[in-house]
This record gives structure tokens, sequence and C-alpha cells, in this order.
């Protein structure tokens, strides 16, 4: 549930009312409701961390125990459904915030829906909903689709409900509780459609009540024929399957069954697959108004990217280097204020992404994390959110995670135009060039630059006393310094984050005391079955519980099921009945063995298991092949520790779950101050600049 504090908004906090009188940039001033009314001054970030806070609508609502999600359950083509109701009452949702004085309202509404509703020289603020719903209307019917105004008001009080009764996904409103019963019936069977090209990944689901015969048939017949440029009707794909179902003596599907299976397949799987370039240029979206300058208010927009940082850092327990971290960076284009960061030696995947949005959701507590001076006082949700085209980004999890549990907009730069990204790039730019440049094991930009210097001499950071570096930059040093892509009359970025929130408000966030509902709602999400003998398997690993048993079944029934790319100890499962989400641990090996074990270490216990033939397709991995695995692996690590950087590399990675012991090697100190640090690295760049 998203919350946005206004004036004269009340809230409770340490178990008393107060009013909201003033915002004044990351803070705001309350006054007591009762008493002698007294006005105090807080941080926002402390105010809403505080676990005794409720604001707003929140006030009379009980605290969410449960995870559910019933998005989740949906096929792609339900789930389109869904944001189809959405986007029909959108305008009518922004009119009544307009209508308050909503600036943010008007902004949204203007760059979204303006050019399709509006006349030139039309005043939005003298046009009654009434009018506004005769424009819908008018407008799918249009489209081809019937809408009447009795179902585009049942929508629009769904979702108000929704929102009074504090449901965190609002979108769940929209969903049919037929739809939710046909996919639980115990009877129905999912189907997961492949790529043709690319039979690893899902790209649709159909559920059936056929036999397990006859759906390897339906998912060979759809994927080898269905989904291609020939574009076969349905008639020419019933004859196939009437054939096939001839040939292997199975019952023959009626037409109208091949029919109803083929239109759960959702239009955009079928364009993208069957229309060929057409269909994926109607899908992109890739923005062509794409344009830094038009964000309009803290938020409004975020560029999220990575780089690889020209620093060498070393690890912590010997001091030998490590190799170039690769740090993930969020920039607010209206203030330049750094909204998120991640910083580690994982390649870029969906699963840093999602660290990252994570990391700019909330508050960040930056004095207590980081060390730093000043609060890092912008977090919240972002109204869009760029991203590159790379497949870390373009993955379905990331798009999910932005347009249906922040419920914002997803767009794309256009490919091979990295101009579009201008405020990101400078910004790593600047982050290279004014701070990592001037910092022990530097690498320089080039290797002109570097000269006679060898960075993995000078190297002598850990990635923890880089990212505190970084976060210290960031915040006490960038953040307060001027910045050529703003306004003259404002071009500091904390300056232009303050008068922004004043001019428009802070921008929305998630209710603290569900911060735990939306990391697992983040996470990502696989289909599995759950079988009598090992429960959920995921990678070797099996995840069961005695008080599940009512979920074994077929193979073919799945359950949606999320996971923690940085513990596989434990996985969630939705379950069937309730929508709830709730916590498994796993069986074999026992969690005790992998707890706080990342999924990188894990494939490569694997990797070294299958090497030494111990690891087979359907092979049980015990606790005590785990810890064998686990001191061997440590041992090969440790005899190419010191001249392989690439395997210490790969040991940061492992999180510390494979301890090396070298000797006598110097270790680094990581209990040096942010001060102790920055001047020591004045030492070497002065003894450098004395050397040149």
């Amino acid at each position: 549930m998203k919350i946005t504090l206004c004036i004269d908004e009340e809230i409770s906090f340490v178990g008393k009312k107060h009013k909201l009188v003033a915002i004044q940039g990351a803070n705001i001033i309350l006054k007591r409701s009762d008493g002698d009314h007294e006005t105090f001054k807080y941080s926002l970030e402390k105010l809403i961390s505080d676990p005794t806070f409720r604001g707003g609508k929140m006030l009379a609502q009980a605290e969410q125990k449960k995870y559910e999600s019933i998005l989740e359950k949906l096929p792609e083509e339900k789930r389109e459904e869904v944001s189809w109701k959405y986007d029909l009452i959108r305008p009518l949702i922004l009119l009544s915030r307009i209508k308050q004085n909503d600036i943010r309202a008007l902004v949204e509404f203007a760059s979204k829906f303006s050019k399709v509703y509006f006349e030139k020289n039309e005043n939005i603020k003298e046009l009654s909903q009434e009018e506004m719903i005769s424009r819908i209307i008018a407008k799918s019917e249009r489209q081809g689709k019937k809408l009447s105004r009795a179902t585009l008001m049942r929508y629009l009080k769904a979702y108000r409900e929704g929102l009074k009764q504090g449901v965190p996904m609002a979108l769940d409103c929209f969903v049919r509780s037929t739809d939710i019963n046909y996919i639980q019936r115990k009877d129905t069977t999912a189907i997961e459609i492949c790529s043709p090209k690319h039979p690893e990944i899902v790209v649709d689901v159909i559920y059936t009540k056929y036999e397990v015969e006859h759906q390897a048939l339906i998912k060979e017949i759809v994927e080898k024929e269905y989904l291609n440029t020939r574009r076969l009707k349905p008639s020419a794909i019933f004859r196939k399957i009437e054939g096939e179902c001839t040939k292997r003596g199975l019952k023959v599907i009626p037409e109208i069954s091949v029919r109803a299976l083929l239109n759960q397949l959702s239009p955009k799987t079928k364009a993208i697959f069957r229309d060929g370039r057409k269909g994926i240029e109607s899908y992109t979206t890739t923005q062509r108004g794409y344009s830094e300058t038009a964000a309009l208010y803290p938020l409004h927009m975020v560029q999220i990217d990575h780089t690889k940082l020209d620093i060498i850092v070393v690890d912590e327990e010997t001091g030998l280097d490590l190799g170039r971290p690769i740090i993930t960076l969020g920039i607010d284009v209206y203030t330049r204020m750094i909204w998120c960061m991640h910083l580690s030696f994982d390649e870029p995947s969906a699963h840093k992404v999602r660290k990252a949005i994570e990391h700019g959701l909330f508050p960040k507590a930056s004095v207590e994390r980081y060390g730093t001076t000043n609060d890092w006082s912008i977090f919240g949700i972002p109204s869009v959110i760029f991203l590159d085209n790379g497949s870390d980004f373009t993955s379905i999890n990331v798009k999910r995670l932005i347009n249906e549990t922040l419920e914002s907009e997803v767009r794309y730069r256009p490919r091979k135009t990295p101009h579009y990204g201008g405020v990101i790039e400078r910004l790593m730019g600047s982050i290279n060039t004014k701070l990592i440049h001037n910092l022990p094991g530097s690498t320089g930009s080039n290797i002109q630059d570097r000269g006679d210097r060898d960075p993995v001499k000078e190297a002598k950071l850990t990635l923890r006393e880089l990212e505190k570096i970084l976060a210290k930059y960031i915040v006490d040093v960038y953040h307060y310094d001027r910045h050529r892509g703003l306004p003259d009359e404002c071009d500091v970025p904390i300056l232009r984050y303050q008068e922004g929130v004043e001019q428009f408000g802070n921008p929305p966030f998630f209710a603290p005391h569900l911060k735990e509902y939306y990391q697992i709602e983040l996470l990502p999400t696989i289909m599995k079955p759950y079988s009598r003998k090992d429960g959920i398997t995921m990678s070797h690993v099996h995840y069961r519980a005695d008080h599940l048993a009512h979920l074994v079944n077929t193979r073919e029934v799945k359950y949606k099921v999320k996971y923690d790319d940085d513990d596989i100890s434990y996985i969630y499962i939705q379950l069937p009945d309730s929508k709830e989400y709730v916590q498994v641990l796993s069986s074999s090996p026992s969690p005790e063995v992998l707890k706080g074990m990342n999924r990188y270490t894990w494939n490569k216990i694997k990797d070294f298991l299958r090497r030494e033939g111990s690891l087979k397709r359907k092979s049980r991995l015990d606790q005590e092949m785990i810890r064998k695995a686990k001191q061997e692996l440590q041992e090969s690590i440790a005899a190419s520790y010191k001249p392989k950087s690439s395997v210490r590399k790969m040991n940061e990675r492992m999180g510390g779950q494979i301890q090396i012991t070298l000797g006598s090697i110097t270790k680094s100190d990581s209990t040096r101050s942010l001060d102790e640090l920055l001047l020591g690295a004045k030492a070497i760049l002065s003894e450098r600049g004395a050397k040149e």
C-alpha cells in the first residue's frame, strides 16, 4: 500500500495523534492534536521508520501478517486483463486528484492521457467526471471493445474499496473470483508454453482438464505449429491435434475445446510469435518520446544502469586484490539525487536490479549504515523507471516488479542510443573521475592515464570500505554540489529536492510495517510441483514441511514459489486456497548447512561435485556430502588464491561461505573510519604526485 503524506494529514506516532502542518525538505513539522498542541520537527525517514508510525488511511487498519499475492496466480492473459482494467480507470483516479490540486496527478495525466482525451486549450479542472467517463467509453468503442458506464464504475469502486481496506496490491481488486477458483481446481493443470526457439523460457500458460498424454500433445502442437509466422488458423491446429490423437490412440479433443485452449494464449504472445517483427514492435516498451528534461517533480523519473568501477579492491581477510566491482545506480532526473545503489562483484542481472530498486524504495539509515554526516533523504516509489535494453533489465521479473508491485511505469531506451540515458551516463562518469580515480587502487580510465603506476600494489580498500566511501561521497558531496543539468536558480540536488517536496509533496512510499511483505513481493517467482517424497525441488535442494502434505499432487499441478538468491535455505510457497505465502525451509540438505548460502556459492559447489562425479541429475545431496565438497572446494581455492585474482573474486561472490586461511598475510583493517580511509587515500595521492 502506497502512502503520500500531505499537509493537514493526521498521523499516529508514539501512540499519540498529530497533524502534519508543514513540509520542509526532508523534514516535516507535526502538531499534537491534543494536550498543549506542541509542534515538533522530525526527519521524514526517522518518522516513518519508527514502528509506532501510522499515517493517513492506515490509522484504523490492522497490520498485515500474511504474505499474499493474487496476481501471481494468474496466467499472462488474465494479468493483461487486470492491467487493461486499471488503465481504464486511471484517468478518473488522476482527475479526482487533480481537482484536489495534486500537481503530480496533473503532470502524469498530461504526459499519458491529454492527447488521448483532450482537445487543445481545454482546462482539465473544468472537466466533470461524467464527461471523462463518456470519453473513456468512446475511446474503448473506437478500439472495438464494448464498455458500459456501469462496468467502468464497478472497476473504479473496486479499486477504491481495495485502497480503503488496505490491500497491499491494489490491482488485486480487478481479479475475478472465477479466475482464481478455476486455477485452484484440483482437476485443472497448468501447461507451460515455452518459446519455440528458446525452450527454457516460459512465455505463457494454458489451463486444461485433459490428462497428461493430451497435455504433452497440446504443448507440442501449440509451440511448434501455432506459435510461428505461418499463422495457421485454429481449424488447421485442430486437424493436426486430431491427427496426432488418432495416431497415438488418444480420445480426440473437440474443435471447440481446441479453440478455447488457443484463446487462453495472451494477445501479446500471439502477436510476438505469429506476427514476426511487426508483432514484436507493437509490444516494445521503448518510448519514442523519451526525454531527460520531462521530469517535473521528485521521483517522477528515475534512470538506472550498471558500470564497472575503475578501481581494484582487496579481500578483507588477506589483503589480496579481488578486481573491479560493478555498481548499479539509480538517479532521480528531476533533482539529480541518487535514489539507489548496489555494489558487488555480481555480473548485471535481474537479481542485481532488484537489490538496487529495493535500496531505493525504503529509508536507507545512511548515518548508521554508512557513517555519513547527512541523511540520504530520497526514497520512495518513482512514477517512471527508465532502463537499458539489456537482458538483466528486460527480464519478466523486473517488468512485473515495476509495473505490478510498484504500480509504476517501465520504459526502455531505444537500442544503440546511449544519449537517451545521458543523466545516468554522466553520473557514472562523475563517480569515476571525481572520486574513484582519486582513490588507492584506481586503474584510471585507460592505460595511458595509469602511467607506470601499479593499481594492484596501490589497492587497499575492501568492497565494504569502498561502499562506505561511495555513500559518503553521494550523500555528503554529490548531493550538495552544483549540477550543470539543473536550473540556474536551483542547481544543487539537495536544494532542488527540498524545493520539490515542499511544492509537490513527498514521493509516495510503502507502509513501513509492510516492508517485509514487499521484500517478499519483490522476489522472483517460479512455478513448481509439490511431490510426496521431496516437496518442492529447486537445483538439487528439497523444500518440504509436514503441514504442507495437502499440496501433494501430480507433477502437472504447480504452485507459485518465490526464492531469494541471497539465501537458498528457504523459499516461499503460495497456498492455493488462501493466496497466502508461507516460508518453507530446506529439508535436504538441512537449513543449518545452507543457511546464508547464496545461489552463486551453491552453483560452485555443484560444479565441483559434478567434476568429482558425485552429482548426477537426480542425486540427493546430504549434509556430509556438502560439508566435504565445501572443504575440498576451500582447498582448491586456497591453492590458486594467491596467484589468481579471478579465484579471489569468485570467493568474494560466495559471501564468505568458503573460509580461506593463508598464513601470515597482511589483512585489511575493515574497522578504519571513513576519515582515516580518506586521509590514507590523500597520502597515497601525495606520494604519487611526488613521483610524477
